[in-house]
């Protein structure tokens, strides 16, 4: 058997008790560096989800208008911003079949994921009494129960389903309205207040409806939805909702920028202008702001009875839906639904200008 000295015992444990604590050293240089590392990824992961704009959007759909309804969220989320984050209220007659809520879920998960989410209001019938029509059914009054639907959201954008969207609507939803103002619209056009005047109701601007700011907290403080149930439960209204909605707010509304809410109804800027000189001289846009909507607008409505899915449908604008509806996911089944082929809507793809402008004519 060796035998060690005290002397090279000592030796030995030295040595080992060196190696211990420069493995050690080591061990913690790792560990710290593994810190770092994950400090950073947290950090950059913050910077990426830095939300400064909580944006409430609400919309009327049922199962009838889901392949309107996802074409409408696959062009809001392919545009939202890097701080926005969109808190989407849907408001539905009755619950929707399991496959409607999983093609919204589809789309919020391609292209919304982490900076939306969209929670569904089941309204039932209670708008029973009130006026409906071919093609606007009661699903529409529901916009006028938001004050108290959302009792701690003080404004939010409303838009119809027939609406495309190709910026963020940051620069929209922060338009300040005061405590007299409860909507923030467009006008419309001009004869829409001949409806008005049947009903007793003098005044000299006409909204359009399908995509406005509502002021909620001002109208929850002055009981305007009350107001609105009564009077679309009393009258019979050519235009729904929208009427009741001119004939209670008409002197507290604000005039929107056209840009927001850009009609499709117009096909060049002749006739936009041509609309625009039908109103007030005190209420009519300026025509180089009205111009700058037409080609560059942040959101546009198909307004009117015919809408771009359907075949009868002749704009040239008809393809910015088309081009949405293709991104969606559910291209195939939408073609399916409208009877359309892939050539058929090929062709309207044609009519997008290639330098991204609205509408310029390229034919």
């Amino acid at each position: 058997m060796k035998i060690f000295s005290k002397t090279k015992i000592s030796r030995i444990f030295t040595r080992k008790s060196n190696s211990n604590k420069n493995l050690l050293k080591i061990k913690f240089i790792f560990f710290l560096f593994f810190i770092l590392i994950n400090i950073k990824k947290k950090s950059h992961k913050k910077i990426n989800l830095n939300i400064s704009n909580y944006i409430n959007i609400a919309v009327n759909f049922d199962n009838k208008y889901i392949y309107a309804f996802v074409t409408f969220l696959t062009s809001l989320l392919e545009h939202r911003a890097d701080s926005t984050f969109y808190i989407i209220h849907t408001l539905i007659e009755n619950n929707l079949k399991n496959d409607t809520y999983q093609k919204v879920n589809s789309v919020i998960e391609k292209f919304g994921k982490n900076y939306s989410n969209i929670s569904y209001y089941t309204m039932g019938n209670q708008f029973s009494r009130a006026t409906s029509g071919k093609y606007i059914s009661k699903v529409s009054y529901y916009r006028i129960a938001l004050p108290s639907l959302l009792p701690n959201v003080d404004k939010c954008i409303y838009m119809d389903t027939d609406v495309i969207n190709f910026k963020d609507l940051s620069e929209m939803y922060n338009i300040q309205l005061n405590d007299s103002e409860y909507f923030c619209g467009i006008l419309d056009f001009a004869d829409m207040k001949e409806e008005l005047k049947s009903l007793r109701i003098d005044t000299d601007k006409y909204m359009n409806a399908g995509i406005a700011i509502m002021n909620l907290k001002a109208m929850r403080n002055n009981s305007i939805e009350q107001k609105l149930r009564g009077y679309v439960s009393s009258h019979f209204l050519n235009h729904h909702d929208q009427t009741a909605i001119n004939a209670i707010c008409h002197n507290n509304f604000k005039i929107l920028p056209f840009k927001f809410a850009m009609l499709t109804l117009f096909d060049s800027t002749e006739s936009l202008i041509k609309y625009n000189n039908q109103q007030k001289e005190k209420y009519r846009y300026n025509e180089s702001e009205l111009i700058q909507a037409f080609y560059h607008p942040t959101s546009i409505h198909y307004a009117g009875w015919v809408k771009p899915y359907e075949k009868k449908y002749k704009l040239a604008n008809g393809a910015y839906w088309w081009y949405y509806a293709k991104k969606s996911g559910f291209y195939q089944e939408i073609l399916d639904n409208y009877g359309f082929t892939k050539e058929e809507v090929e062709d309207i793809l044609k009519k997008i200008p290639s330098d991204g402008g609205f509408m310029k004519k390229i034919l």
